[in-house]
């Protein structure tokens, strides 16, 4: 049994963890500025904690006291944000400060300019998503830059799917074909299982991943 710290605990992936982490026996604090909203109902192993990713002191009186951080933050909107980015900032000064060393967090397929996604990806939705991805991308560099044992797991279109342990990982960090429109997806269930397995796991230790079925 962990401690965990669970960031963006008020959206489907969060909930997905949080539900499941509690049903493996751990020990859960589900991080929000509104915990009132967080989606899942109480349990005796479930603490809401109040606070903002961007408020570096709430970040770190957070942290304090856990086994491992899982992140499935996301910023609402198109426009320009630094919620992943100095959000993680704020996690690692943490975590190095209260000597938290396991960090598992979500960004997205297809986000880094090494990859070469197809030709309708890249005209389509890399730039509908610009900031978003630009985002993330800094936050996967600072991660990269920690001495923290960190996996990125980067996924493709989410569903609201029921959960079928049947996800599977590839070090290829390039988007699978059809991203997004109709193509390959996993469930935010199915996510959330292949985060709370890799816990216990060094196969994707300081690696980014992308997961589908």
């Amino acid at each position: 049994m962990s401690r965990l710290l669970i960031l963006g605990a008020t959206g489907g992936t969060g909930a997905a963890l949080i539900r499941q982490a509690l049903e493996a026996g751990h020990e859960v604090s589900a991080f929000a500025r509104t915990p009132a909203t967080i989606p899942v109902p109480h349990h005796e192993r479930l603490r809401a904690l109040r606070g903002d990713i961007m408020d570096a002191e709430q970040v770190s009186r957070a942290v304090s006291g856990h086994d491992a951080v899982l992140s499935a933050l996301g910023s609402r909107g198109l426009g320009p944000t630094r919620v992943y980015s100095d959000g993680i900032v704020h996690v690692l000064r943490a975590m190095k400060e209260h000597g938290v060393r396991r960090l598992i967090a979500v960004t997205a397929a297809g986000i880094g300019e090494e990859q070469q996604p197809a030709l309708w990806f890249r005209l389509l939705v890399k730039p509908m998503l610009r900031n978003r991805y630009s985002d993330m991308l800094r936050m996967e560099e600072a991660l990269r830059r920690s001495d923290v044992d960190w996996t990125v797991v980067r996924v493709p279109k989410l569903t609201d799917g029921r959960l079928t342990k049947e996800c599977r990982a590839e070090v290829d960090p390039s988007p699978p074909e059809g991203y997004l429109f109709g193509g390959p997806a996993i469930s935010r269930e199915d996510l959330a299982y292949f985060m709370l397995s890799q816990l216990e796991s060094e196969e994707y230790l300081r690696k980014a991943i992308v997961v589908t079925y």
